[in-house]
């Protein structure tokens, strides 16, 4: 647990949360499953690996996923770094350390590149060289990562803030606030900019679409409801990022519930209970969810049936999927890479990082880059 701003913080880990009633016992850690034999359908190949950092501080389980623009992929790391390597080669570009932990993954956009700090701080650095531009206090930890776009930087922090900076300067361009819990995940959704609005998640089940320009409520959407007599029963986090499919946004929340809602409206299309908070991916045909306990599920996107269901890594501490090649790929506690065949979610393939993986793999034209929590980022194509 962790107090900050006076909310009690869990540490959003299945290790802890996976059976409440029994919370405050000495040991209630589930044995993570065991890895059986499957047939080898898939081989990934090492395109390149680099030291990026020493990477997520242990028992901290923040995700700080990396991220893709242009021709660079970037990396935060609990030490203070971030790093800028060309996504091609793995060549370090730049490499900065503010000398402060970082809190957040890297939000870019507009030119520059901006991380969130457990104080608070919030840095926009020149995407081309890493020069600091402007650094601004906000009023909670940053553990989102920052949206960038049409000239705004939006930062949501653990107190329910949502505010919106000037790229150019830094400046506040508006605020916005929802009452939050006083027990909440250390975890946070990012918000995410589309057109001229921005979407975003709370611990308290709410998903809000903002006017990117103004800060102004357009659609508020309660997703999950809570239940329960204790308060941690009661967590119904937004900690998945949020995902944006041909106008429909899909969105989860813990010990609660996944939705298909429309973009303009907010409309409920669908709804299944669940329970997550790491995140999911998406395609034109269906949506794929890692859950609290491990399991990994695809739902057909237009009418939330379940397609299928995975079983075999249950209690192993698994990432957001990615989606590469026709494959679901998600990252474990243990440093393993699993394959799975998104037509019906069975074991393809397998690879040891040697490390925990609790940042989401990201995939661009077919290559897969995935980070662990010793600050090594390796980038794999299929054959």
């Amino acid at each position: 647990m962790i107090l900050k701003n006076n909310k009690i913080i869990l540490l959003a880990l299945p290790l802890l949360l996976t059976a409440c009633s029994t919370f405050f016992e000495k040991d209630n850690t589930p044995t993570p499953t065991q890895l059986t034999s499957y047939r080898q359908e898939v081989a990934p190949r090492l395109l390149w690996s680099a030291k990026v950092g020493k990477g997520s501080i242990k028992y901290d389980y923040l995700k700080m996923n990396p991220a893709i623009h242009g021709s660079a992929i970037y990396t935060t790391s609990t030490d203070g770094t971030i790093t800028s390597l060309n996504k091609t080669t793995g060549r370090k570009n730049w490499r900065v350390d503010f000398g402060m932990p970082i809190s957040s993954g890297p939000g870019i956009g507009d030119g520059i590149v901006v991380v969130g700090c457990q104080n608070g701080t919030i840095f926009a650095l020149r995407e081309a060289d890493g020069r600091q531009l402007w650094r601004k206090s906000v009023s909670g930890e940053v553990i989102a990562a920052p949206a960038v776009g049409n000239g705004l930087v939006v930062v949501k922090a653990i107190d329910g803030y949502t505010r919106a900076y000037s790229v150019a300067n830094g400046e506040e361009v508006w605020a916005y606030q929802q009452v939050e819990p006083n027990l909440i995940l250390r975890g946070s959704s990012s918000p995410l900019i589309r057109h001229q609005d921005v979407i975003v998640g709370y611990a308290n089940g709410n998903l809000t679409k903002l006017s990117l320009a103004t800060g102004q409520l357009l659609w508020q959407e309660t997703v999950a409801i809570p239940e329960g007599a204790f308060a941690i029963q009661r967590m119904i986090d937004i900690d998945a990022d949020p995902v944006v499919y041909d106008y429909k946004i899909y969105v989860a929340t813990y010990q609660g519930r996944i939705s298909a809602l429309d973009w303009t409206s907010g409309r409920s299309y669908w709804t299944h209970d669940i329970s997550s908070y790491t995140g999911m991916s998406a395609d034109a045909s269906a949506v794929y969810i890692s859950d609290a306990r491990g399991l990994i599920w695809g739902f057909d996107a237009g009418t939330g049936h379940v397609n299928w269901r995975q079983a075999h890594l249950e209690y192993r501490g698994i990432s957001a999927p990615a989606l590469q090649n026709g494959y679901v790929v998600v990252g474990d506690n243990e440093g393993y890479l699993h394959w799975l065949n998104k037509t019906d979610g069975h074991l393809a393939g397998r690879l040891s990082l040697g490390s925990p993986i609790y940042a989401s793999p990201v995939v661009e034209n077919n290559v897969l880059y995935a980070l662990t929590n010793s600050g090594y980022l390796a980038a794999y194509t299929l054959r």
